[in-house]
Order: structure tokens, then C-alpha cells, then sequence
């Protein structure tokens, strides 16, 4: 948790710094972004196959782990744009600012034995620039991943598992299901938005006469958990889904599932290194074994090992070893509140409190001689508590001194105080969630002497073009009292990047502007930077400090543009059909590469099934009809837009094949008109006996316009239908089209066939109409009635 919270706060701090770091991009370049890793991370000790889902990708993707032991390597370039398959949002929801569109690429991703479980953030960058970052999870025991193409829920054989998902379409609901093997709890947690998803998950849990016996909704963005009491032997289903019923390839999950009772809290929440101490660990079905909220004590042995801020415990139970729990390691004391109403505390000293009951505030006594300087933090969110924590402190008389709600980019609180005059004083913690009055409602307090220091603040990326120079706003926090001078030093800086020599923050500023030099003869690439600070005390002391990797991208220009004829104009134009959109291309003077036209992963609307190819464009070649392709089912009171990019080989100076991506300056427009064709079934459902051919009759209207021969056909991801598809003429308006079910082993199996009609206007632009029929085919050697 601590690790998932301090990048959280660092990815927040980054994105503010951005847009100040960064030169003015290029006209028209468009950099990559990332959606998601599916799954979303993988066992350590283990190479796990993944896709990579990124937005404007091109073949020449280069990937970057922050973490110098994992290895993640493509093993596939991206494939073309993926188009949200349906059901699609109407109405309201359809005028929602639309997910976007992505292309997947397949990659390896190889985790050493060595690396704890946690959040690890990647990076993409090709030479159009930079990604901000992504996460996956690294975990531990086994790990199982969605079978996207059941239509039963998928049995879970073995728990503890960890379950990677997705939730690939709107209305879409994941289905588990496990048996019990003992009575007792159940723990279910899921991570979504903590890896970057837009999930906001809603969890059911039925039992084997489908009575609903929990749920959980995640109204917050926190991600969610939950216990229940199970039966031995009882079957139990999970089901699982978007709050909003959203759903988009970027809606990935891990689930973990245990026999097992979950811990929340712990009291203390950190020990001191190398000490062994009782925690009480609070917790769902610790004590009893049932789904209620109590606690059980434990000694624990702090490790020693410096290197580490925090260390994962497990909890051994009578009802199974409950999943791992994150405890924090300090270099001081670590005590828990005392039943006193006010609390006498030194500096530097920790202790965990809890607010259990409701609305309540603690108080704490410290003594301090004037001009002492102490931090003062009150940590809830970093432990995983619910509590929105805020902390003050007051002189003797009861003067407020200093308040603080919330720290930096987080619902933790942080004081610097100086001290005025010597005498007591009073820390106070409140709670602004209204969560407090419960067990697991802790928070931290630790007070510490100020030391002499900083920390950085650098962006996650730059995007540098070839020949120019960028802009690093390079920031730093310093401590109270510390306002020595800092030299700044760059490390692992790609061939032709460079930056000035002697470096320096001056002494009391907090602020430098970095010129970052790019030779116009450098390499187009990708590297990831880190900065390191020095600073000197009394002429002997030093402090240092390092910052997060920066991605510095260097980019090349475009050496084309392309735009839309019409400008934004808006064309009125038939449903279920192809709308052959001008696109203009112009091109600098010797670049003849072939440019490929495909569609930009952000659209001004949802595209509900509209969709273009990829369309390569010859050398020469200035003005191209791009192909979009209408569905029969779009609004006709809604105008849609298109946007394509354009992709081309360029070398960069050193000869590398890089690839070139820019945006259509402006967007092709149309407003669906009634449709030239439409088909239908004279029936819609049918029972039939598997390994059996039967007929669908259908009636095709069209418009006067369509005189080309039509194409009939089944269009259907169930392998157990097949049908010969047949060419008619246009005079024809009814046919029956025979379908061969293949045997299977169920008795019944209810089925969607979709049957497609298709006429190519003009040879070379189709036109479209589908309809859906239903087909229960049954097993007539399983059962006796037919009629069932």
C-alpha cells in the first residue's frame, strides 16, 4: 500500500509539472500513451506473456520498466486500431466524452525471484515522444486469466488465486465460480484503479440457490475488498462489473481470491528495525473465523534491512493464513495511543491511534524549547485506513498555531513547526471522511526532529526534438532551515543529449530551468535519466538525494501533413454504408515514403461501430478517399466525426528506421441519413437438434440505388455453426439460408447467429445490413424431451 501511495503522489506531482517542462510540441505530433497491461502484471520468479494496449503506436515501439530487474520486451508490434465491439451507449451516453481506441501489442514480461509483490511503473516512447507512466502489479502463488470467450461462468478449481480480467464492453458482467472446501471466510479484494483503470467495480457473491449474500461497489475509485462466511461444500458465484456498466479493453483487473481472513489494520502499523513487538492485527474473521470486524495479537520480528521502508506480513490463523499486510519500518520507536485523555509524546517519536469512536478527535502533549523545528505527519491513506486525517497544534492557552488538511497530492497531513517559545504544546488528529467510530480507523503520528535536506520534483517525461533545445523545470522541496546551494548532475544521457556542466540550485532557491540540448544528428530514441543532488553543510556534511527517471524522448518532425478536404464540414450520408471521405496529403520536397492512413485513438464521439481501414498512400498520391464505414444503427439526430492519422518510415540521422506520426489537422463529418438496405429474419428463434441442417428465412429490402448482386452469409465467433454463403441477385427479396449445427456434448445450448447481407456499391464500398436470430440446439441423445 505504502509503495501503491507513493507513486500515486509522484504521478500526480509529475502531471502538474508537465506542460513546464516540455517545449512546444511540433504542429501536428502526436506522442503515444499508454492504456494497459493485460494481464495486468504477473508472478515473480516467472516470464509472463502480455498485451501491451497503447493509443497512436507505431511499430517502432521502444518500452522501459522503472524497475532496472524486470525485463519487458515486445515480441509483436501493435496490430491495427481496435474498435469497441457492441453493445454500444444511446441517447445521453453516447454524447460522454469517448474511451480511447486502442492497438495491442504482445510482450514479454519477466519478473526475478527477487522482486516483492507491489506496483511497478513502465513507460512506451517511439519517435513521436514519451509516455507518461503505467503500472502492473508483480505477485505471488497462482495465477489464473479470463476466458473471454465463455458463456458459463469460469470455475476457479483452486483458491488462494489471483484472477486477471477485463471487462472488454459495456454491459459486460465477469462470472466466477468455486466450490468450498471448509467453512469459513471467504476474502475477495480487487485492484483496478490503483493500476490506472478506469474500473470502478461492483462484486456480487451468490450462492448455489442464487440468493444474493454480499456485494461490494467501489463508488469511491479506491478499489475494493470484502469477507464473507462460506459453507464446506456450497458453490458460490461471483459476479462483477462496472458501476456505470462501462466497459472498454483499458477495464483490467486483478482479483485475489482466498479460504482466508483478511487483515485491514494493524496497531502498531511500523516497528522499529530489528525489534520484535505485539501487533494487533484487526481484521475480517481473524479471531472467530465469521465475517465480522476483530482483531488478534501477534509478536513480530522487524527486519533490519535498511533498504527497505516497509516489509510484508502474513498472518497465521486457524482459518487459513490471511493475505499479506503491508507493515512499515522506522529508525524510532513505535508505541499505540494509550486510554488517556491527553497523550504525552517526545520528538522524534511514533505512535498509532485510532479514532473508534465516532467524530472524535485525539490529543497528544509535546514539549519543545524554542526554535526546535519538528515535521509533524498524521498517515492514514499510506496505511490503507479510511480516515481523511487533518492535524493542528495549539500553544498552552489553547491558540491555534498551525493546521494542516491535506499534504501534497494526498488526504495525509503535514506540519512543519517551529517552535515559538519554550512550553507545552498540543497536537490534535481529526477525521474529515466521516469514517471514524470503527476498530480499523488508525492513523500514524510521527514527529521527528527537522533534518537537513530536499527532495526532487521532475516530470515523468520530455519530448525532445531533434536540433532544439528543452525545457526542464526542475523543482525541489527543501526542509525547514536547509538552504544550501545544491549541484546538480545528470546520469545515463543518450549520445547527443547534454545538458550545462556546474549545474547548481542556488542557495535558498528551490526552482532551476534545465536546458536539455539535442544534436540535430542524434539518434531518435528513448532513455531513462535520473538526476542526482549534492549539497554541502558546515563544509563537511553532506546531503544527497536522487530523483525519479525521467524518459527523455527525442523526436523527429513529420515530413508530411494531412487534413480533411472539407474542413469539418458535415455530409449528410446513408446508414450502412461507406462514406469515401477526401483526405488531402501534402509532403515536404524528397519524401516519397508510402504514408498509411488509420484511425487516431482519440474521436470527438463514441464511435458506436464506425470505424475506417488502414489505407496506404503512394508516393505522389495528394488527395485519397478514406473508406469509413457507417453502421445501420446510428442515430440519425447525431452527427459523427472521423479523425485519421498518418504513419510513414523516416530515418533518423544515424539511419535507423523510425516511424513518423501525425494528426489530420482537422475532421471529416457526417450525419447518418435512413439506411439503402436492410435485412430481417421471418423468424427469430429456433429449436433445433444439434448436428442438424435447418433454414432461415430472411427478407432483404433495398434501395434503388443498390442494383449490385448481394452477399449473404453467417458472421458468428461460435464455432458451432457453419453456413455456405450465398450470392443473390438483386431482384431477388426473400432466401433461406441453410445452417449446419455441430454436435456437442450439452443438452441444451442457446446461441446468437448473426447473418449478414453485403453489397459492394460502386465494386469497392460495402453496404451493410445484419440481423440476429436466436438458436437453442439440443442434444437429443440427453434428453427425452425435446419440448423442455
Amino acid at each position: 500500500m505504502k509503495m501503491q501511495v507513493l507513486f500515486c503522489v509522484q504521478k500526480l506531482i509529475a502531471a502538474s509539472l508537465l506542460v513546464l517542462s516540455m517545449t512546444p510540441r511540433v504542429h501536428a505530433q502526436t506522442p503515444p500513451a499508454i492504456g494497459y497491461m493485460y494481464p495486468p502484471g504477473g508472478p515473480s520468479g516467472a516470464t509472463t506473456e502480455v498485451v501491451l494496449g497503447g493509443y497512436d503506436w507505431t511499430p517502432d515501439m521502444e518500452v522501459f520498466v522503472l524497475d532496472p530487474r524486470i525485463k519487458l520486451e515486445i515480441i509483436e508490434p501493435a496490430g491495427p486500431v481496435i474498435v469497441p465491439e457492441p453493445p454500444y451507449w444511446f441517447g445521453k451516453k453516447s454524447r460522454r466524452a469517448p474511451f480511447l481506441l486502442p492497438r495491442e501489442a504482445r510482450a514479454t514480461l519477466t519478473i526475478p525471484a527477487d522482486v516483492p509483490p507491489g506496483v511497478v511503473r513502465w513507460q512506451a516512447a517511439n519517435a513521436n515522444g514519451a509516455t507518461a507512466t503505467g503500472q502492473f502489479i508483480v505477485g505471488s502463488g497462482l495465477e489464473e486469466t479470463e476466458d473471454a470467450n465463455r458463456s458459463v461462468p469460469q470455475i476457479l478449481s483452486k483458491l488462494p488465486v489471483t484472477v486477471s480480467g477485463q471487462i472488454r464492453k459495456v454491459e459486460e458482467v465477469d462470472s466466477y465460480q468455486f466450490t468450498a472446501t471448509k467453512s469459513g471466510p471467504v476474502s475477495c479484494s480487487l485492484i483496478a484503479q490503483n493500476i490506472g483503470s478506469p474500473l470502478n467495480a461492483a462484486i456480487e457473491i451468490f450462492d448455489s440457490s442464487g440468493s444474493k449474500i454480499s456485494t461490494t461497489f467501489d463508488t469511491a475509485g479506491n478499489d475494493t475488498a470484502f469477507t464473507f462466511h462460506a459453507l464446506k461444500d456450497q458453490s458460490y458465484t461471483i459476479k462483477l462489473y462496472d458501476l456505470d456498466f462501462r466497459g472498454n479493453r483499458a477495464f483490467v483487473y486483478r482479483m485475489l481470491l482466498s479460504e482466508t481472513p483478511r487483515v485491514v489494520a494493524a496497531i502498531p502499523s511500523a516497528g522499529q528495525r530489528g525489534t520484535t513487538q505485539e501487533v494487533e492485527f484487526i481484521g475480517y474473521g481473524v479471531a472467530s473465523g465469521e465475517a465480522n470486524l476483530e482483531s488478534v495479537t501477534r509478536q513480530v520480528s522487524f527486519p533490519e534491512d535498511r533498504s527497505q521502508s516497509s516489509f510484508s506480513y502474513q498472518l497465521e490463523t486457524p482459518y487459513g493464513a490471511a493475505p499479506y499486510y503491508t507493515l512499515q519500518l522506522s529508525d524510532i520507536s513505535e508505541s499505540k495511543e494509550i486510554a488517556e485523555p491527553v497523550q504525552k509524546i517526545s520528538s522524534p517519536e511514533s505512535v498509532t491511534g485510532v479514532l473508534d469512536k465516532k467524530f472524535e478527535e485525539d490529543e497528544y502533549q509535546i514539549s519543545g524549547i524554542k526554535g526546535e523545528a519538528w515535521i509533524i505527519q498524521a498517515i492514514a491513506q499510506e496505511l490503507g485506513s479510511p480516515l481523511d486525517v487533518a492535524l493542528s497544534i495549539t500553544d498552552k492557552d489553547g491558540k491555534e498555531l498551525a493546521r494542516n488538511d491535506d499534504a501534497l497530492n494526498t488526504t495525509d497531513a503535514l506540519l512543519n513547526f517551529t517552535v515559538p517559545a519554550d512550553g507545552d504544546y498540543q497536537i490534535r488528529v481529526a477525521d474529515f471522511s466521516g469514517q471514524s467510530g470503527r476498530r480499523d480507523a488508525v492513523y500514524r503520528l510521527l514527529v521527528q526532529p527537522t533534518q537537513p535536506g530536499f527532495s526532487f520534483i521532475v516530470p515523468e517525461l520530455i519530448n525532445a526534438p531533434l536540433g532544439e533545445k528543452a525545457k526542464l523545470a526542475l523543482k525541489v522541496i527543501r526542509n525547514p532551515g536547509f538552504n544550501e546551494p545544491i549541484s546538480i548532475t545528470f546520469s545515463n544521457l543518450a549520445d547527443g543529449v547534454t545538458v550545462a556542466e556546474d549545474l547548481e540550485i542556488p542557495a535558498g532557491k528551490s526552482a532551476l530551468s534545465v536546458e536539455v540540448d539535442i544534436a540535430a544528428d542524434a539518434a531518435v530514441t528513448g532513455r531513462l535519466v535520473t538526476l542526482h543532488g549534492l549539497a554541502t553543510l558546515n563544509d563537511k556534511e553532506t546531503v544527497q538525494q536522487t530523483s525519479s527517471p525521467i524518459l527523455i524522448a527525442t523526436t523527429i518532425k513529420p515530413p508530411y501533413s494531412i487534413d480533411a478536404e472539407g474542413k469539418d464540414d458535415v455530409t449528410k450520408w446513408p446508414r450502412g454504408t461507406t462514406f469515401p471521405a477526401p483526405v488531402l496529403i501534402e509532403r515536404e520536397p524528397g519524401f516519397d515514403e508510402v504514408i498509411r492512413l488509420e484511425m487516431a485513438a482519440k474521436q470527438g464521439r463514441h464511435r458506436q461501430g464506425i470505424r475506417g481501414p488502414e489505407l496506404d498512400v503512394p508516393a505522389g498520391v495528394g488527395r485519397i478517399l478514406y473508406p469509413v464505414y457507417l453502421p445501420e444503427w446510428l442515430e440519425t439526430t447525431r452527427t459523427s466525426r472521423m479523425v485519421v492519422n498518418g504513419v510513414a518510415k523516416v530515418r533518423d540521422p544515424q539511419g535507423n528506421i523510425r516511424y513518423s506520426l501525425t494528426r489530420q489537422k482537422t475532421r471529416m463529418g457526417f450525419l447518418p441519413t435512413g439506411a439503402l438496405l436492410k435485412v430481417s429474419a421471418d423468424q427469430e428463434e429456433f429449436e433445433v437438434a444439434s448436428g442438424e441442417t435447418f433454414s432461415v428465412p430472411i427478407t432483404i429490402r433495398r434501395s434503388q440505388q443498390l442494383q449490385e448482386p448481394i452477399l449473404v452469409e453467417i458472421v458468428s465467433k461460435d464455432s458451432n455453426f457453419s453456413a455456405q454463403p450465398l450470392t443473390i441477385s438483386s431482384k431477388k427479396q426473400h432466401v433461406q439460408l441453410p445452417v449446419v449445427i455441430k454436435s456437442h456434448n450439452a443438452a441444451y445450448r442457446e446461441s446468437e447467429l448473426t447473418i449478414r447481407t453485403t453489397v459492394m456499391q460502386s465494386e469497392k464500398y460495402p453496404v451493410i445490413s445484419e440481423t440476429t436470430v436466436i438458436i437453442t440446439s439440443i442434444n437429443v441423445a440427453l434428453t427425452d424431451d425435446r419440448g423442455k
